[in-house]
C-alpha cells in the first residue's frame, strides 16, 4: 500500500519566498503543497510543486481562508511562510489548532513585541538587555530633550516594516527637525536611530522555547549610508559575537520558530547591534541551503509534523551579485559562475518567469 500524502499549506504574499520554500522542500516524497495568498498576482500557482492555490483579498481573511483551504484540501499542517500571515495565524492559533497542525510559532503577545522594532527595543531595555543602536521613540515624553544629545546621521524609521522599505537618511539637525515638521506624521508608527557604520548581518535562527536549535550567519560587505537595500554578496560563516546579541533577545521573548534577524556590525567600534526581527523566512533561503548546508523549511517541516530534524553538515560559503561577477570578470579576476545566486530559479522556470511577467503587465 502507498503511503498518504501529507497535504501542506503554505500561506504568504511574497511569491519568492514561496518558491523558495518549495525549493527547499522539493526532494520529499509523499507531500503535496497547497498556497494561500492575498497577492492577487501571484505566481505561486504555476509552480511545478503547487497542486492548488487559493486567494483572499486581505489579512482579516487568512483564517477563513486557511479553513476553507483545510476543508478543500484535507490539509495537515499550516506553514506561513511570511511575517503578516504568520501573525494572522498566530492570532488565530487557539481555533485553527483543533482542524489541524500549525508549525511552531511565537506567542501572539512575544510575536507582536518581536515585530515592531519600537515596543521590542523598550522590552530589551525593560529586560536590562541595551542591544540596539541608540534609539529615539517619536513619543517619547521627554523627547526634546533627549533629541540634543542625538548623534548625526540619524534614520528615521517605521517601526514595522521589511527589506528596508521606508528608511529616511538624516544627516543633519536641520533635515532631522524638516522631517520631523512634515504634516501627517504619526510619531506612534515611526522611531529616530542613530546611524551605524558598518556591514549587514543575517542570524537566520530556528528556536524552541527561547534556545537556538539552528542557525545560519551570512554577511555583506561594507554598506554605504543610505543602502539600506538587500544583499547578494554575502559570506556565510560562524560568528560567537552575533550570538552573543541574539541569544539573550530569543531567550526574554521566548521566541519559536523561525526568525531572519537583522544587525549591524560596527566598524569602528567593532561591536554588533541588533536591528530587527523578522518573524518569517528570508530572501536569501535558498543560498541558506547550497551556502550553508542548511534547510531551513525541512527542519520547520518536521517541527509540524512532531519529527526529528534530519541531519546536516553546515559549511562556510560564499554567493556573489551579478554586478560583483561582473565587475570581476572586467578585472580578469574569473569569479566562479556557481557562485551566483541564479542557478537555483532555474529549478523551477516557469513559475519564474510568470513572477516577472505578472509584475510586469
Amino acid at each position: 500500500m502507498k503511503p498518504k500524502h501529507r497535504n501542506v499549506l503554505l500561506i504568504g504574499y511574497d511569491e519568492h519566498l514561496c518558491l523558495s520554500v518549495l525549493y527547499c522542500l522539493r526532494k520529499e516524497k509523499n507531500y503535496n503543497f497547497y498556497v494561500l495568498t492575498t497577492n492577487e498576482k501571484s505566481s505561486a500557482g504555476y509552480s511545478r510543486h503547487v497542486k492548488g492555490l487559493e486567494y483572499v483579498s486581505s489579512y482579516d481573511q487568512i483564517e477563513k481562508g486557511a479553513v476553507k483551504c483545510i476543508q478543500q484540501w484535507d490539509i495537515d499542517l499550516l506553514m506561513p511562510f511570511g511575517e503578516k500571515e504568520g501573525l494572522a495565524v498566530a492570532e488565530a492559533k487557539d481555533r485553527l489548532a483543533k482542524v489541524c497542525r500549525i508549525m511552531p510559532l511565537t506567542e501572539l503577545n512575544e510575536f507582536q513585541i518581536a515585530t515592531n522594532k519600537k515596543r521590542l527595543n523598550n522590552f530589551l531595555l525593560s529586560k536590562g538587555l541595551r542591544l540596539m543602536p541608540q534609539t529615539l521613540d517619536l513619543d517619547d515624553p521627554d523627547f526634546k530633550s533627549k533629541f540634543q544629545s542625538l548623534n548625526f546621521p540619524l534614520l528615521l524609521k517605521p517601526a514595522e516594516g521589511a527589506f528596508g522599505r521606508g528608511i529616511q537618511t538624516l544627516n543633519t539637525k536641520e533635515e532631522a527637525i524638516m522631517a520631523l515638521d512634515e504634516e501627517g506624521l504619526d510619531p506612534k508608527a515611526l522611531y529616530l536611530q542613530e546611524y551605524v557604520g558598518g556591514s549587514d548581518i543575517n542570524c537566520n535562527v530556528i528556536c524552541e522555547d527561547g534556545e537556538i536549535k539552528h542557525y545560519t550567519i551570512q554577511e555583506s560587505p561594507l554598506k554605504t549610508l543610505g543602502n539600506y537595500n538587500k544583499n547578494d554578496d554575502l559570506i556565510y560563516k560562524d560568528d560567537p559575537a552575533v550570538l552573543e546579541v541574539v541569544k539573550p533577545m530569543l531567550k526574554a521573548l521566548n521566541y519559536q520558530g523561525v526568525a531572519c534577524i537583522d544587525l549591524r556590525r560596527d566598524v569602528l567600534r567593532n561591536k554588533v547591534y541588533l536591528l530587527e526581527v523578522n518573524a518569517r523566512f528570508w530572501g536569501s533561503l535558498m543560498a541558506s541551503l547550497t551556502r550553508a548546508g542548511v534547510n531551513f523549511p525541512l527542519i520547520m517541516l518536521k517541527m509540524g509534523f512532531g519529527e526529528s530534524a534530519p541531519s546536516y553538515h553546515k559549511r562556510e560559503g560564499k554567493q556573489i551579485a551579478a554586478s560583483t561577477f561582473i565587475k570581476k570578470l572586467l578585472k580578469f579576476q574569473w569569479p566562479k559562475p556557481s557562485e551566483l545566486k541564479f542557478w537555483t530559479y532555474l529549478h523551477d522556470p516557469y513559475a519564474r518567469f510568470m513572477k516577472y511577467w505578472l509584475q510586469k503587465f
